[in-house]
């Protein structure tokens, strides 16, 4: 960097300036008359010399003096070439020769080039006055919290640029990309920063901007874990980018072949959803293999096969049945649960005035005790208040703690008597998914049978899909048999979701609403408002209504059962956690004597990712509402950046004890081969800067357009003498001393 520095003055007029310098000799001659007058004293001479001086700094501050400093740029100067080395760049559609190659193949020749021979191009055509830097968007890209694969990672435009932009010397940046950016700030911004700073962004557009013809398989979750005999549905979503419909085959592959097959037909430009089902036989890992057979016209082919791996584990779920009086709703609900070979069923009856609660299989004498509630993953509660002749207020309050604090289930199920009104009053009333009127405890009864109407989120629902296909779902819940006693809601709290209303009846916001779910802290609640589910056997016999609860006792207890040890358990929100999200992880701790709460203990968990990073997180133990500490439970929160399964180990000192555990995130790709390039990006990004768009990326081009480039302006700062400050104040001293020295001189 040159420098040079030196007085100039505003006001450059010859006769202004020359009647300044005119003035200023007057006032000089002046001064040596009256010198001479007073006969040669040196006191006189000072006085008029101060004199002298001081119109001359006048007559000097009206031409306006700065002093200019000029920094000249160093005559070479930066020239960045940034090129795309995202994974959307490896979209087939540049054409080169008689056939096509990915649009990283086709630039990897001209960065090659560049490399190689651009240097001695720019010291030809742009006379020596640039050096070249070739870089990757990848090498400037800030890194992110974790090592990610490629398909996990997105293009960031804006960072690369503004990092390159940190150089001083940098004086103009070459752009090669597709344009496609799916992360980061907008590189408009960035643009808008290189104009201000006068360094303009060429631009070259690689690929093609028409839509490349593909069938892909969109990332599949899978769930946790499966069940041996239970059939799992797995939803599989095609996306199609052909430019019309073409008939298609989707296949399941399992460790001992294919499972199921089916043709179906793919929409142009759109996404199909189907659903495949898989029936596990034994427990263990199982690798599952989804594939979409090619179409012809198709360009990539990777993106049609998916790999996904199951933990198949033994079922056992134990539910506790609570109800006053064995009414047909309990009677049959009841032999749904004995008769799933997944379940073992506990039933303690209230019997309001009878002398005894009797006996047998599967009967309790005496309500469980705080230790012996928490083993039960899902809790029914039928027609029951509060009092002698039912629950208590602790009863209560165990129940609420075991739903809360351990992700436990819990189902609503009032009846005719009115009890459920009575356990508003308990810990459970916070916990219900409905609001009910209390002037109409007894409910409502009706002559004529009404059916349950699904709303929109109850037909998508998984607890309400009794038939796999949509239509055919709708239907039969059309023709179920009806109800004709139901309680009186008013309407569904905040943060529930209902899935059935009443076809007729009203609330006060619409049709009551009887089929309803709420999460309650760690666990869920279900309230069922009517009595005459049983009544689904007429003309179906047991399919519909064993299926039916069957499917709401497992996802009451999915989270509750994701990994459970002799002591601890370990269950996380959402069950299908994604890369780069929060997950909410939640750990039980028990006495592994009593089978009792643990609380004010060290809990830790160590996670391994796949790529071998490890994390160390501390759990705490989050309050209740009434400040004490909740029952056994222990949070984290925890944000994984790579997709693949975490090993996790639970640990806890003061039980000793620890817990073997696998996490699978799902990573879904931030880019997709096959999308069209975007030059309008770059078209834009290259106007903002004041660069331009460049036909193709050359040594020869870029440097006939750098040629062209003219030559940076020098940096010039400029300081007003007249108006700094040390002139003012010598202005004012030589102002002092002529007053003072007249004085002196005797001249006043």
């Amino acid at each position: 960097m040159n420098v040079t520095s030196g007085l100039q003055f505003q006001v450059t007029d010859p006769v202004l300036v020359g009647g300044c310098v005119g003035l200023t000799l007057m006032a000089a001659a002046l001064g040596v008359r009256a010198w001479r007058r007073s006969g040669g004293r040196p006191a006189v001479m000072v006085v008029e010399a101060t004199r002298t001086i001081l119109i001359a700094l006048v007559l000097i501050a009206l031409l306006g003096p700065e002093w200019v400093r000029s920094q000249v740029p160093a005559e070479r100067a930066l020239v960045a070439v940034l090129w795309d080395d995202s994974r959307s760049m490896d979209t087939v559609d540049v054409v080169e020769g008689e056939g096509l190659v990915t649009r990283a193949e086709a630039l990897a020749k001209v960065v090659a080039e560049l490399e190689t021979s651009g240097a001695a191009s720019l010291e030809a055509s742009a006379g020596g006055r640039f050096d070249l830097v070739v870089t990757p968007l990848s090498a400037t890209t800030d890194p992110v919290d974790g090592e990610v694969s490629v398909e996990e990672r997105g293009t960031d435009l804006a960072g690369p640029l503004d990092r390159l932009l940190e150089d001083p010397s940098l004086r103009v940046v070459l752009l090669a990309s597709d344009g496609d950016w799916t992360e980061g700030e907008s590189p408009f911004e960035a643009a808008v920063r290189y104009r201000l700073a006068d360094v303009p962004i060429f631009t070259a557009t690689v690929g093609s901007q028409d839509q490349q013809p593909d069938v892909a398989l969109e990332p599949v979750e899978p769930p946790a874990f499966a069940i041996v005999g239970r059939r799992l549905e797995i939803p599989v979503s095609v996306e199609s980018a052909m430019p019309r419909e073409v008939p298609a085959r989707i296949s399941l592959a399992g460790p001992d072949g294919l499972v199921e097959s089916r043709a179906i037909a793919l929409p142009a430009r759109r996404v199909t959803t189907e659903i495949l089902e898989f029936l596990p036989t034994e427990p263990g890992r199982v690798s599952l293999t989804i594939t979409v057979d090619p179409v012809p016209g198709e360009l990539d082919l990777e993106n049609n096969t998916r790999t996904i791996e199951l933990d198949v584990r033994e079922e056992s779920l134990d539910v506790l049945l609570v109800e006053s009086f064995p009414r047909w709703e309990y009677r049959y609900l009841r032999n749904a649960l004995v008769r799933d070979p997944g379940v073992e069923v506990d039933c303690y009856l209230t019997l309001p005035g009878m002398p005894s609660r009797g006996g047998g299989p599967h009967y309790l004498e005496a309500f469980p005790s705080k230790e012996l509630l928490g083993e039960y993953d899902v809790i029914f509660i039928g027609d029951v208040g509060l009092g002698p002749d039912g629950l208590t207020l602790e009863q209560c309050e165990n129940i609420a703690g075991v739903v809360r604090d351990q992700a436990g289930g819990l189902i609503l199920m009032p009846g005719f008597g009115g009890g459920h009104l009575e356990l508003q009053e308990s810990a459970l009333g916070e916990l219900y998914p409905v609001d009910l009127d209390p002037s109409r405890p007894r409910g409502y009864g009706a002559a004529t049978p009404a059916r349950l109407r699904l709303t929109s989120a109850g037909l998508n629902s998984g607890l309400t899909r009794l038939i796999p296909d949509a239509a055919a779902n709708s239907y039969l819940w059309s023709e179920l048999p009806g109800f004709q006693w139901y309680a009186a809601v008013e309407r569904a709290r905040a943060g529930s979701q209902v899935l059935g209303v009443h076809p007729e009846s009203i609330g006060t916001t619409g049709r009551r609403q009887l089929l309803v779910t709420r999460p309650a802290r760690t666990g869920k609640v279900l309230f069922m408002g009517t009595d005459g589910a049983w009544r689904w056997r007429e003309g179906f016999e047991d399919l519909y209504h064993y299926r039916f609860w069957g499917q709401v006792i497992r996802w009451m207890a999915y989270q509750r059962n994701m990994n459970v040890g002799e002591s601890m358990r370990l269950f996380f929100a959402p069950d299908r956690p994604k890369a780069r999200t929060t997950v909410a992880l939640n750990a039980n701790v028990m006495d592994a004597q009593g089978g009792g709460p643990v609380d004010g203990a060290a809990v830790t968990a160590r996670i391994e990712a796949p790529s071998g990073k490890v994390e160390r997180i501390r759990f705490t133990q989050p309050p209740r509402a009434d400040g004490q500490p909740a029952w056994g439970l222990y949070s984290a929160s925890w944000r994984p950046v790579e997709g693949g399964r975490h090993g996790v180990t639970l640990r806890c000192d003061e039980t000793d004890s620890t817990l073997e555990a696998e996490i699978a995130v799902t990573a879904r790709p931030r880019e997709r081969v096959g999308r069209p390039a975007r030059p309008d990006v770059l078209a834009e990004v290259a106007r903002i800067s004041g660069g331009d768009v460049l036909d193709q990326l050359s040594p020869g081009v870029v440097g006939a357009r750098l040629s062209e480039l003219p030559a940076p302006a020098p940096l010039v700062t400029r300081m007003r003498l007249w108006g700094h400050p040390l002139f003012g104040l010598a202005t004012a001293a030589l102002m002092a001393a002529l007053w003072i020295g007249r004085k002196a001189a005797g001249r006043v």
